[in-house]
């Protein structure tokens, strides 16, 4: 580390960054080849390879380890940094003259602020700005709190103490500096945290996200003010502080009238619906990009400042943010944006910081930087108890808030640039960001268990329902597809009326790409795509509307919503909107559909039923189609794809559930129910609680409907689990669509419908059908035939998928 006098004092000061300029030979870039006698290291392209599949091979292996800790991606980078620089292997003066001597370390750098200019232009693109129109009052409290408290704790303090304070920090700005930047939470940061964490679309994730982008923007716009401020007061005259001003702001109209309306030309006039970026308005978004962390640059304003306010311009989702997300981040930014992160930590020594003479630096540095987290701790907290949350809650929203990343290195990384930080407060600083966040992540994931609140919940379940009662479905729909077969099952199976009314709760769910915040909101209606027309979710939605006209009156309401989100957390959507609208019953589509000439799958989907499955607050239902997909999804009574429903019953509380549904289907006018009980020859019965119960609800079921020409009651008596078999084979092809219960389940009254189906599980393919239904769905089984699996939400809910 280079060492320069500080003329102020007259003391020698060591910087972050060497001074004096590397002296190299410029011609050094590409080797001829050791066997030539050349040393591949000395030339900068080798150098630059070596250097960074060194970083990414040793994050890589550090990641596997640490993640099992709930340590994040930027722990990990960092660390690595440090690892490589003058605390360990960097202590080895050969080590650091071969890989990070300043000529390469300078190279390595240039590259990697690209990559950071690059992400925070994509941060900015998708930066949803709509959150700041209506934020709830708990968001914009514990945003302003937790930004005024560690201030008005901070400031005092300092003012209080700086006589007594070490003399580089006394007459530095570098404490109100570090104030600000603390009392702020970056929205890049959290949102890239809380994505890792998948807890984006979870309500706290939302709080702080909402909480963090009012700080943002308001620290930058502050920023943007400062730094013009300081300008200023360095201008020789009126007329350099005029040039100054109109800079900026011709900047500003720059990207506000000629970026923005031409972002928008080139994502909805000359971009075709559902597509990416064509390559040439890649590369001319990119550019800009670029461009404007010059512009801002060269006019005396910080690079980063251009690159955000362009990004936040540009409209983010389809097709500029999922460009962004597909050629950007996953390549370029995921290469060096870690590079970036581990020069960060590499210029951090630690053995510095145990020398005697920086004990009093250490301490006073890290006297603030605790006021201010455990200010900003307290403001949080403090919003979300006024606000009536709990005080768990609002820990782990304190927590959230807490999390420091790339924005605050870069900062830090600023201070070193112009001589605020000197290398001391450098590293102090940078171990106190990694400290924060590897005690935070952690923290986060111990307290706070997003499905927590669906498995505390009541139960709501068809069973206990009355057959005059309001029933509550939640329908998932994942695209288009889905909902033709979706529709034709509820007209014909829900049995609505007014005297017993349906309420639809249709949820459009999909990925969230593009955009950094996810989305839970009710459809409002018909909105224009990029291409003129209505969108897919316009379109989902208008297929159920006509649902809705074509019951009778108040026997049909419909509910429509819109999800975006990230597929490993699309359930918490899916469960928080049950748990809010109080639904009886969730619906999904399978995650395997078929045309009959071939079938398609989507494990992505599979995953978020298995977890719905897991974590619901009421039954759920999945719907198999094999065959409804090409009927109208606007069939009347008259024309109605499903004629005959056959319900196969073994016993245990999901088939009770599948009993309860088929109950509604005679009611509806259409459906003629077949209900097969299945007995065990020579069982004795245990006469445990579910046996009764199961022999109740059945009596009931008869009593109700024994006058129905359209339902039929019929008792199969089987030696073995074979005989089940097949009785069903021989049965199946008969009917439209096959019911039963998921019977997933261990409870001991099962035992004799668990012996109906021993051994018919070795070979499942799909455990989240359960047993009968994975059966059935495979291709021996009636391949036009529909089925519906259906689970009873558990006394307690901990059934695993």
């Amino acid at each position: 580390m280079a060492e320069v006098a500080n003329l102020s004092s007259g003391s020698v000061e060591p910087t972050v960054k060497p001074l004096a300029a590397a002296c190299y030979d410029n011609n050094l870039v590409n080797s001829q080849g050791m066997f030539l006698g050349d040393q591949p290291l000395r030339f900068s392209l080798p150098l630059l390879l070596v250097q960074v599949s060194l970083i990414l091979v040793l994050s890589a292996a550090a990641n596997l380890v640490l993640r099992r800790l709930g340590q994040s991606r930027f722990v990990t980078h960092m660390l690595v940094g440090v690892l490589l620089g003058p605390t360990v292997l960097g202590r080895s003066d050969s080590f650091r003259g071969v890989l990070f001597s300043e000529r390469g370390t300078y190279i390595l750098e240039s590259v990697s602020l690209v990559a950071l200019i690059l992400f925070l232009f994509s941060m900015g693109v998708k930066t949803d700005l709509s959150l700041l129109r209506r934020p709830s009052g708990r968001a914009v409290a514990v945003g302003i709190t937790g930004s005024l408290v560690p201030l008005a704790v901070t400031l005092p303090v300092f003012h209080a103490l700086q006589p007594s304070l070490p003399e580089d920090l006394r007459g530095s700005s570098l404490i109100t500096e570090l104030a600000v930047r603390l009392s702020l939470s970056s929205f890049p940061v959290i949102a890239d945290a809380l994505s890792d964490l998948d807890l984006l679309n979870t309500d706290l994730g939302r709080i702080a996200l909402t909480a963090s982008l009012i700080t943002d923007v308001t620290s930058w716009f502050l920023r943007a003010c400062s730094a013009a401020v300081f300008l200023v007061s360095e201008a020789k005259s009126p007329a350099f502080t005029a040039q100054i001003l109109a800079s900026f702001v011709a900047f500003v109209l720059f990207v506000g009238f000629v970026a923005r309306p031409a972002g928008r030309y080139i994502a909805y006039k000359r971009t075709p619906a559902g597509a990416l970026l064509s390559e040439g308005s890649f590369v001319v978004v990119v550019i800009a990009a670029l461009l404007s962390a010059l512009v801002t640059d060269a006019i005396g304003f910080k690079y980063m400042i251009g690159p955000m306010m362009l990004g936040l311009a540009l409209p983010g989702g389809m097709p500029i943010g999922a460009t962004m997300t597909e050629r950007l981040d996953s390549f370029f930014i995921a290469l060096f944006l870690p590079v970036y992160m581990a020069l960060s930590g590499y210029r951090t020594d630690l053995a510095e910081l145990t020398k005697e003479e920086t004990s009093e630096k250490w301490c006073a540095l890290e006297l603030f930087v605790g006021l201010c987290v455990s200010g900003k701790l307290v403001g949080c907290v403090a919003a979300g108890l006024f606000f009536a949350m709990p005080f768990r809650d609002a820990v782990v929203l304190a927590l959230m808030l807490n999390i420091r990343g790339i924005v605050e290195v870069a900062a830090i990384n600023n201070w070193g640039d112009t001589m605020k930080a000197t290398a001391e407060h450098y590293s102090i600083l940078t171990l106190s960001m990694v400290l924060i966040t590897a005690v935070s992540t952690p923290l986060i994931k111990l307290l706070y268990d997003p499905s927590g609140q669906f498995m505390r919940a009541k139960r709501r379940t068809l069973e206990d329902l009355r057959p005059s009662a309001d029933l509550r479905l939640l329908t998932c729909v994942y695209g288009e597809d889905h909902a033709a077969p979706l529709i034709d099952l509820l007209e014909a199976s829900a049995g609505a009326s007014r005297e017993s009314p349906v309420s639809l709760i249709v949820l459009h769910l999909t990925e969230l790409v593009g955009r950094a915040a996810s989305v839970l909101k009710p459809h409002r209606g018909a909105r224009k795509s990029s291409s003129g027309g209505p969108t897919p979710s316009d379109r989902i939605m208008n297929a159920f509307r006509h649902l809705e006209q074509q019951a009778a009156p108040g026997a049909v309401t419909v509910s429509p919503y819109v999800a975006q989100a990230p597929y490993s957390s699309m359930h918490h959507d899916v469960c928080s909107l049950a748990h809010s609208r109080k639904a009886n019953l969730i619906l999904l589509p399978f995650h395997k559909s078929s045309d009959g000439a071939r079938s398609t799958a989507n494990n992505s989907i599979r995953s978020i039923n298995r977890a719905v499955l897991q974590y619901a607050p009421c039954s759920v239902a999945i719907l198999v189609d094999h065959g409804l997909a090409a009927g109208s999804a606007c069939a009347t009574t008259a024309n109605s794809l499903l004629q005959r429903a056959a319900l196969y019953f073994l016993g245990g509380p999901d088939d009770r559930e599948a009993l309860a549904y088929a109950a509604r289907m005679p009611d509806a006018g259409t459906m003629s129910l077949t209900v097969v009980r299945f007995k065990l020859r020579n069982w004795a019965g245990m006469g445990g609680s579910d046996e009764a119960r199961d022999e109740e609800v059945l009596h009931q079921f008869w009593t109700r409907h024994r006058d129905n020409d359209r339902v039929v009651y019929v008792e199969k008596t089987v030696e073995d689990a074979e005989g089940t078999a097949s009785v069903v084979r021989s049965m199946s092809e008969k009917f439209d669509l096959l019911i039963v219960g998921r019977r997933g389940g261990d409870d001991k009254d099962l035992e004799s419908s668990a012996a109906l189906t021993s051994g018919l599980s070795d070979w499942s393919e799909f455990p989240e059908l359960g047993v009968l239904g994975d059966m059935l769905t495979s291709a021996e089984f009636a391949s036009r035939v529909s089925i519906l699996v259906i689970q009873q939400q558990p006394v307690k809910n901990t059934t695993g998928c």
